[in-house]
Formats: structure tokens, C-alpha cells, sequence
């Protein structure tokens, strides 16, 4: 469903992610846990782009999302002057590629013809991030609802402003999701009026509101108070019990152990380790995860 390959993301000189593969399959719940600053939530960011990675590419069913890397072509590696050049010079086809890779020729070395069959790569596999955005949908820590819409205008706008359906067929999918989580009756109410538990339940139905195939869960609770985590939790555990395709980037350990069908924990901008629930939390196989869990479990 979700294929990271090799990212990297720096911020300036700081190196946020370093050489980050992972897969998500289609009705996967995964969730990423670690220390603040690791990576976490800018590995989500990437996943949609609302980060561009430095190196490395996202595919979303077969279908690239981010620029080409070359490095991770070996048929455009071999197609480059460099690699031509140091095989004419006697290094072996493998040891070619080492020293491509580990030097970075190609973003030195490469002219035009290079660069054409680079865009051959990403013309035949490319997905346009707008097309790919409306198949993920993506909750934030912090809501993102608008402040001067009614909760039902929130959940309509975008369904309509991009033409998916209706004014008509929106409110009906809205009042339908609503309904689901028993807020039907804050349908006109304006986020102020919310409690953070509603206000982040009616983030996630917004997103559901496009028909996702996808859902980005950024730590959808860390700005809750302690009392509103379970009903947003609930709501969540729903959605992974109905096969929906999850990242969840999280300090729930709780909902981890519970929901999660992988766990990903990310130490310094790399999965350190992953493996189930009860693999993960029961016996971590490195001592920088047993560390971290000694400290949030």
C-alpha cells in the first residue's frame, strides 16, 4: 500500500531521517513510537508531502509519489556515464555501484541525457500528489479545524470545493459519520463550542469524509486532556477493527499493545527495531528499545 525506500530528510544541517525504509500493507494497522525528535512525525509529514524528502522515494500502490531517486534504479545507474566510465576502468559492475552510491556521482557527474531518462522513470510511474492526498487522510495533533466554519461546513467543504460530490451528498456522508460517533447534534456548532475530545473526533471524520483509503495519525492525542484520550482512542480502534489502512504515530502504548498489528520504533531517524505488539513490548531485541520502554510503559 505505503512504500518508503530509503529517506532521508534534513532540516539545514540537521539530519532528521537517515536511509528509512518501511512498508504499510492495505488494511495494516502500524504504529510508530520512539523518543521526541526521532522522526516520528515527519516520517508521517513525507508520506503526503506536506515534507519533501531530501533523498529516497514514497510509493502508494505502485505508484510514485516523490521525485525520482536514482540510486535506487539500478537500471538508471547503469545507464549513466559514470557507471560507463568506471566499469571501462576496471572496476566490476557491483563495485561500480558501491562507489556511485557511496560518493553521490550522480548528482556530480551526470548531464542531460541522464536527467531524461530520470523523468522517463517518474513519467511512467508518477501519481500526482493532489490525486494521492485525496486517497490519505491525515489528522493532526493540534485539529486544524476551521475556526469559522460550523462543524458542518468543516466536514462538507472539501468534499465539494474539490467536486468529489454534492453539497447535498456531503452533508448526507456527514450526517452519516456524525451520527456514528454521536455528535449529530453539534452538526451547527462552531469548533470554540467544542471540547478537544469532539474537536479532534470531528478532525477524524472530516478526513473520513473523502473517502480515504489511507489514514495519518500525527499523536491525535497528545493535546488532550487525560479524561477526552479514550473517547478519540475508541474511535480510532474502530477504524483498525474495520480494516482501514492506519499510521499512527503515537505515546499510547496502550492502544499499541491493543490495535497495533506491527509496531515501528524509531531511534535517531532510523527503525531500530519492529515486530508485534507482544514481540516489541514483551521482549525488544535492542537495548536502545528496552531503555525507551522501561521509561513509558
Amino acid at each position: 500500500m505505503i512504500s518508503v525506500r530509503n529517506l532521508y530528510k534534513s532540516f539545514g544541517d540537521v539530519q532528521v531521517l537517515k536511509s528509512l525504509s518501511c512498508e504499510i500493507e492495505k488494511g495494516e494497522c502500524v504504529v510508530i513510537i520512539g523518543p521526541s525528535g526521532s522522526g516520528k512525525s515527519t516520517l508521517l509529514r513525507c508520506m503526503n508531502l506536506l515534507e519533501e524528502p531530501t533523498y529516497g522515494e514514497i510509493w502508494l500502490d505502485d505508484k510514485l509519489i516523490t521525485e525520482v531517486d536514482p540510486y535506487l534504479h539500478i537500471e538508471a545507474i547503469e545507464k549513466s556515464r559514470t557507471f560507463e566510465s568506471l566499469t571501462s576502468g576496471g572496476l566490476s559492475h557491483d563495485e561500480a555501484i558501491l562507489k556511485i552510491k557511496k560518493d553521490d556521482l550522480l548528482h556530480k557527474s551526470e548531464g542531460s541525457e541522464f536527467s531524461k531518462y530520470c523523468r522517463g522513470i517518474y513519467k511512467e510511474n508518477h501519481l500526482n500528489i493532489n490525486q494521492a492526498r485525496q486517497r490519505m487522510g491525515m489528522v493532526f495533533q493540534h485539529f486544524n479545524l476551521f475556526n469559522n466554519l460550523t462543524v458542518m461546513q468543516n466536514l462538507t467543504l472539501a468534499p465539494t470545493k474539490l467536486k468529489l460530490r454534492t453539497k447535498q451528498e456531503a452533508e448526507e456522508k456527514a450526517t452519516e459519520l456524525l451520527n456514528r460517533i454521536g455528535l449529530y447534534d453539534k452538526r451547527d456548532e462552531y469548533p470554540s463550542k467544542l471540547s478537544g475530545g469532539q474537536k479532534q473526533r470531528i478532525a477524524i471524520i472530516r478526513a473520513l469524509c473523502m473517502d480515504p483509503e489511507v489514514m495519518l495519525f500525527d499523536e491525535p492525542t497528545s493535546a488532550l486532556d487525560p479524561e477526552m484520550v479514550g473517547e478519540v482512542l475508541d474511535v480510532m480502534k474502530t477504524l483498525a477493527s474495520e480494516g482501514m489502512t492506519m499510521a499512527v504515530v503515537t505515546h499510547e502504548m496502550g492502544f499499541a499493545r491493543e490495535v497495533a498489528d506491527r509496531v515501528l520504533f524509531i531511534d535517531g531517524g532510523d527503525i531500530a527495531e519492529e515486530g508485534t505488539p507482544d514481540e516489541l513490548f514483551t521482549s525488544p531485541k535492542t537495548d536502545r528499545a528496552r531503555e525507551f520502554l522501561s521509561k513509558v510503559l
